[in-house]
């Protein structure tokens, strides 16, 4: 019999040890609809709702159905939460609004006889802590479609889907997912959570080093310096792993990761284009030559994740006599070459370009402008010397229209094409290759 009751107890205290490890989360679903008409089953789209919870493996459903306060409705509703949450230990509430039904009935044409109806709900969900603070809300309108005037609406599903919705916005607009683990090996990390915990490829998560005590030795300091951002590269039912993409990871530190955004780059660039030009007519000495060399400042934001990577680029130009403004989108992948510091980027994209240059003749405009659009290739080097900031280096290759059209505008006030002799540059090319380099500041 004292066997029996020593296996018990070390078998509460494993359970006990195993829920305090995980630490899930406590949230409770109250229904706070009313429905007269019987339109729904409060019971039913409760559930659809806790399913939501379930399935995430973030938190731990509470049933409140059978606290007192769970059908009432008292002017203060925070007193109403925070009763619960101090009787049922709940960390967290959904409350559920349902709207009545609402639908819409067109009757067609004049001629015709055909009615159909459109039927909506309108299904919200209300986030607070066990405070009874609000952390946010969720808002989903569901329609049933047009359907003939004599088939019924099955509003118990319209609902329940909406609900789902609802929940599942709520889980990734306003809970952060969290968890623990222990730093092993590296650069690519091991994950103890999967698709089962809500762990999915692609998720970017904020870490730092989670503190157990006071450091004992000059080991445990370094591990407390452990911190950065780190990408999901896999993930399969209980596990998973993860590369960073900012800051350092110190091994057999005990971490805490928490679901972020995902992480931006933005960069200042210097460029180079060299540049064949054909020059207007009569023109002598350096105005007539064909190559020129164009000095240009971009502006880039991008993605920051590894993988496929969008970038979008502001740039102005500058040559003798002559002016551009543009802008550039690409995409493409950005693959780690030590992670995290040092990273590889190629993207394919567009470039559009307006120019304008300075005109020879004093009958027309003291401009003359056109626009050109090429397709682009990129490849850049990015390094990061800081968890924060970085320098980058690389090149685009461009394939698209000359500028060799240009509009003016002459003494009677009418637009027409430039001739060769009122322009300094009859036509400017698309240079094939441009080099630039620059600095960079990773957002997050």
């Amino acid at each position: 019999m004292t066997t029996r009751i020593l296996i018990a107890v070390l078998l509460s205290f494993a359970a006990t040890a195993v829920a305090d490890e995980t630490n899930l989360s406590r949230i409770a679903v109250i229904p706070v609809f009313s429905d007269a008409m019987e339109n729904y089953d409060a019971e039913e789209l409760k559930t659809a709702a806790e399913g939501v919870f379930i399935r995430s493996g973030r938190f731990e459903v509470v049933d409140a159905s059978l606290h007192s306060e769970y059908q009432l409705s008292p002017d203060d509703q925070n007193l109403r939460l925070r009763a619960m949450a101090a009787d049922l230990n709940i960390d967290m509430f959904m409350l559920l609004d349902v709207s009545s039904p609402h639908t819409d009935v067109s009757h067609g044409t004049a001629d015709s006889l055909f009615v159909t109806k459109n039927t909506s709900v309108d299904i919200t969900g209300r986030f607070y802590t066990s405070e009874g603070s609000l952390l946010g809300s969720v808002r989903e309108k569901k329609y049933s479609g047009s359907l003939p005037g004599s088939t019924s609406v099955d509003l118990e599903s319209l609902a329940s889907q909406g609900v789902t919705q609802v929940a599942q916005r709520g889980l990734n607009e306003i809970f952060p997912y969290e968890f623990t683990f222990t730093v092993a090996g590296g650069p690519v990390f091991s994950i103890p959570m999967g698709t089962e915990n809500g762990i999915d490829k692609g998720m970017v998560f904020s870490v730092v080093a989670l503190s157990q005590g006071i450091p004992r030795s000059a080991e445990e300091y370094r591990q407390l310096s452990s911190h950065g951002i780190l990408q999901i590269l896999n993930s399969t039912e209980h596990s998973g792993t993860g590369r960073l993409i900012a800051g350092k990871m110190v091994e057999g530190a005990r971490v805490t990761a928490v679901e972020n955004s995902t992480p931006g780059i933005l960069a200042l660039s210097y460029a180079v284009l060299p540049t064949e030009v054909v020059p207007g007519d009569n023109l002598t000495g350096n105005e007539a030559e064909t190559t020129r060399l164009a000095n240009q400042a971009e502006f880039t934001g991008g993605t920051c994740k590894w993988g496929f990577s969008l970038t979008g680029t502001l740039f102005s130009g500058i040559m003798p006599r002559m002016s551009s403004i543009g802008i550039r989108g690409e995409m493409g992948t950005r693959l780690p070459l030590s992670s995290p510091s040092l990273a590889l980027r190629v993207g394919a994209g567009f470039e559009a370009c307006y120019l304008t240059q300075n005109t020879r003749a004093d009958s027309i405009s003291a401009s003359a402008n056109t626009a050109t659009i090429a397709g682009t290739a990129s490849v850049n080097l990015e390094w990061m010397f800081s968890s924060r900031f970085g320098i980058h280096a690389g090149g685009v290759s461009r394939f698209g229209s000359s500028a060799d059209s240009w509009n003016v505008t002459d003494w009677t006030g009418y637009n027409r094409d430039a001739l060769p002799g009122e322009l300094y540059y009859a036509e400017i090319k698309q240079p094939p290759i441009s080099f630039s380099a620059g600095l960079s500041y990773m957002i997050y």
